[in-house]
């Protein structure tokens, strides 16, 4: 058990930085839960002796190996928007989870404070009935962690400003925050030492990666080194199903020039490794739409070589209307709020769903199989 908090000095820049900004947090309380039973459910409550919580349930994790069915739910760039924003996909994503949804990958772009910290406490407001059920693992965006000052800062232990390359547009977007935020108000498995930012768990028969898109991903990187650690210790006789997530995508047609060429960078530092390792599907966000690709490899459709991209950076944030490139590998493509729903069949079939906010309706569906 700890307890700790922020203030606006522990930030990197304004207006983050600033008093007039700031909201004091309260403390924050972190509790740690050994000794489990698998596929338990557990009751709790939280706060004072003289003011507790309401009661709120969990139910512990599979063992890693059991080949139970189970699904969960995955999107990037929420924020607080009205319906059919973020405020119906959270609504939605509660009787998710009401029926049975394991948990929820969120890869990035999670309140879009930007800096004023009251928006923080709203968000949370906004994803707790949901949240409090199930485990909320969180990734990294560019609106949590991108800065230009203050880089001393930075808890991630970042040298300098952090990830600028030259052929990125790596800017401030976090206004400041410099993932000091995330880092005091989400606590993820911390055995690589680079949590919130990048680490793994493993839930039945899938091993799930979140990167972080916000820190140098290239060879060499200890990023990079660290995720060819945890992808040759799979065993995919436990865990045959390999997820990976992070914020900004590797494969996206929308025509932004600047992105689109981190997107090539990616595909440079990264494709080749996660195709070594068989990794499964991969999930992104950053783009306020969604797509999904054909099982691609190095810019064609392979469905021997190929691993499936899927961004589905629409859980509320305003879609953003741009042009398209040309490529071959786009599967599906649409402009709407909604979000992702994976559904691990067994140890060889895997169901992809976009599941659009406007109706509920399924917007695309495709199957993975090991053959």
């Amino acid at each position: 058990f700890s307890s700790r908090t922020y203030n606006f000095t522990d930030m990197c820049g304004p207006p983050a930085n600033t008093p007039r900004a700031f909201v004091d947090p309260g403390y924050l309380h972190d509790v740690l839960l050994t000794d489990l039973v698998p596929g338990t459910k557990y009751y709790y409550r939280f706060g004072s002796p003289s003011a507790l919580s309401y009661i709120a349930t969990f139910r512990a994790p599979p063992r890693p190996g059991d080949k139970a069915s189970f699904s969960f739910l995955t999107y990037g760039d929420m924020g607080l928007t009205p319906p059919p924003g973020s405020q119906r996909v959270a609504g939605m994503l509660t009787k998710e989870v009401e029926e049975g949804a394991a948990f929820v990958l969120h890869q990035g772009d999670l309140s879009y404070a930007v800096g004023y910290s009251y928006v923080w406490d709203q968000w949370m407001t906004l994803i707790e009935p949901y949240a409090s059920r199930v485990p909320y693992m969180v990734g990294i965006g560019n609106h949590e962690q991108d800065h230009l000052v203050g880089g001393k800062k930075d808890p991630s232990r970042d040298q300098g400003e952090g990830f600028h390359p030259p052929w990125g547009n790596y800017g401030h977007d976090s206004g400041g925050e410099c993932g000091v935020p995330v880092f005091h108000r989400f606590h993820m498995p911390d055995h690589t030492g680079h949590q919130p930012w990048w680490y793994s768990f493993d839930y039945g028969s899938l091993h799930a990666i979140m990167l972080s898109t916000e820190h140098d991903f290239t060879p060499g990187s200890r990023q990079y080194d660290w995720l060819e650690r945890d992808l040759r210790a799979v065993d995919k006789t436990v865990t045959p199903w390999i997820v990976v997530a992070g914020h900004r995508p590797m494969y996206c047609s929308e025509d932004y020039p600047a992105d689109y060429e981190v997107t090539l960078h990616m595909q440079q530092a990264l494709e080749d490794l996660l195709h070594e390792y068989r990794v499964d599907l991969a999930l992104w966000g950053h783009y306020h739409s969604y797509e999904r690709t054909c099982p691609v490899y190095k810019n064609t459709c392979d469905p021997l070589k190929g691993i499936v991209h899927v961004m589905v950076g629409s859980a509320g944030m305003f879609i953003a209307y741009a042009e398209k490139y040309d490529v071959p590998w786009s599967a599906h493509f649409e402009l709407s709020y909604g979000y992702g729903r994976v559904t691990v069949s067994n140890e060889s079939s895997l169901l992809w769903e976009y599941v659009r906010s406007l109706d509920g309706s399924v917007g695309d569906r495709v199957w993975l199989h090991h053959h």
